[in-house]
């Protein structure tokens, strides 16, 4: 059974994606960005294409959520 890649949020800025992958690398969840290269180098295709999107398996979506929703409750 093949797990598929869900959204589980999206970003103008490559910055804050890269931060919020790196959390989730730390805390054992394997995700992917899309869209990164086309927001980086035109911003203005952000709004057209849904933006930058963190994506992660669908298994993985209610834990993701979780440890982002932990990292902002503990600033």
């Amino acid at each position: 059974m093949e797990d598929k890649l869900v959204t589980l949020k999206t970003y103008e800025t490559v910055v804050e994606a890269l931060f919020d992958q790196e959390l989730l690398r730390e805390n054992g969840i394997d995700s992917t960005l899309n869209n990164e290269n086309i927001v980086e180098l035109m911003p203005m295709f952000g709004d057209i294409n849904e933006g930058l999107r963190l994506l992660v398996f669908e298994k993985d979506f209610d834990k993701s959520i979780q440890t982002l929703e932990d990292y902002q409750q503990n600033l």
